[in-house]
């Protein structure tokens, strides 16, 4: 897949624990969060199992990876870990729901061409604003603000990728 949202780079070893702290507390942590009350607001306490709001966690993660790029260029953070983050912070969720290597395997496999899908059909509006918005709110240490943004953000990818895949049917 060579789309510019190929985010699936694969961290060796595939380890969650790859993610540098400050990253993940800005790029990951607020975008779990999110993706985790999505799901359960949805009926999946475990968030694995709920394809458009893991579908969420992917986008808004690769959205704020993509910020800390631009905010971040004179740190040397690593574009590896940054570009692994949608994967690692996928790899989390599904170990921590008691799936097997090779479950999880397939699992990162169904997401990332379900991902590239809704990236060629122009599936997911264009959250953009909220996601920025969350940025300058972490920036500034105003969590409950950037929380509320990135809520909306996928609340929005959520209901363009039910109502697709309704038309689809």
């Amino acid at each position: 897949m060579s789309t510019q949202y190929n985010r699936f780079s694969m961290p060796d070893p595939l380890d969650p624990a790859f993610l540098d702290p400050a990253v993940y507390h800005v790029v990951v942590g607020p975008a779990l969060q999110v993706a985790a009350e999505v799901a359960a607001k949805r009926g999946d306490p475990t968030l694995h199992a709920d394809m458009p709001a893991m579908l969420a966690l992917i986008d808004l993660i690769t959205r704020l990876a993509d910020l800390y790029r631009e905010h971040h260029t004179d740190n040397a953070t690593n574009a590896a870990m940054l570009d692994s983050a949608p994967t690692a912070a996928c790899v989390m969720v599904l170990q921590e729901a008691g799936l097997e290597p090779h479950a999880i395997d397939q699992c990162l496999q169904a997401l990332e061409s379900a991902y590239a899908q809704i990236h060629e059909q122009d599936v997911i509006t264009d959250i953009r604003p909220q996601v920025a918005m969350a940025w300058t709110h972490l920036a500034e240490g105003q969590r409950e603000q950037a929380h509320g943004d990135l809520y909306l953000a996928a609340m929005l990818i959520v209901a363009a990728i039910e109502s697709w895949q309704e038309q689809k049917h």
